[in-house]
């Protein structure tokens, strides 16, 4: 059980599957301590911060700010976007997939180096956001020693959506970064997993899916408590295995 422990999520902006982590990590039974990385504080969280006081810190610095001091024992990276809702052939060009983004575990002179070398944040920094932003925010906590050793960091990877270019082609890019991160961190003592949350009804998806969101958050954390093997496994919300 995640009970007792230090847990960062990212993108818990919206009233979808960030936020519900928060709100099933926050049980009084689990005893956690929450810290929220969000581009912006909506009235839901807000709320949730306001009946968990010392328990939940929301930041709209990246997770890997070094002067918060906070060391985690969990990683979330659940921040992520879905672009334009046209990414086929005839739309789909670098700048959608390559252009860089805010909060994405940068501090100080990485953020001005990588922010020269792609350009400024645009609204759908589909592919820096998706695969680049889930590296750079494990990177940065190591960095600057704030990953507890044993450590679990895990990837929510939503891949359900029709042909869109840029984010299936994000998402497979999210994959690789995860299994190798699986192999580079496993002899600091750090978890590496992946997660398919299912197809959600959430805000990005104008509220269709097949499940509710605390079903999908529900299922993941079981997985999580499973006792199961998680270093570099991919599994879906209800428990089965996904073949890389």
């Amino acid at each position: 059980m995640i009970a007792n422990k230090t847990v960062a999520v990212t993108g818990c902006s919206s009233s979808g599957i960030g936020l519900e982590f928060l709100k099933q990590l926050l049980k009084p039974e689990r005893k956690n301590t929450c810290v929220a990385a969000a581009r912006r504080v909506s009235p839901e969280l807000q709320r949730l911060a306001d009946a968990n006081p010392g328990r939940l810190l929301i930041t709209n610095l990246d997770v890997a700010d070094e002067a918060s001091g906070t060391k985690v024992d969990v990683v979330i990276n659940n921040a992520g976007i879905y672009g334009p809702s046209r990414q086929d052939l005839d739309t789909v060009d670098a700048a959608l997939m390559l252009q860089a983004g805010a909060g994405l575990g940068l501090l100080g002179r990485e953020a001005d180096a990588f922010r020269l070398a792609f350009g400024h944040a645009t609204r759908h920094h589909v592919f820096t956001t998706n695969a680049l932003g889930p590296l750079l925010v494990v990177q940065q906590l190591r960095k600057h020693g704030l990953l507890k050793r044993p450590a679990t960091m895990g990837s929510v990877d939503d891949n359900t959506s029709g042909a869109c270019l840029a984010y299936r082609a994000s998402k497979s890019a999210l994959n690789i970064i995860s299994k190798s991160l699986s192999i580079d961190l496993a002899g600091e003592g750090v978890t590496t997993v992946l997660l398919h949350p299912g197809y959600v009804r959430t805000p990005m998806t104008g509220g269709a899916g097949l499940i509710d969101v605390d079903m999908s958050v529900g299922g993941m954390l079981s997985v999580l408590e499973s006792g199961r093997q998680l270093q570099g496994r991919w599994y879906a919300w209800d428990g089965k295995e996904i073949p890389w």
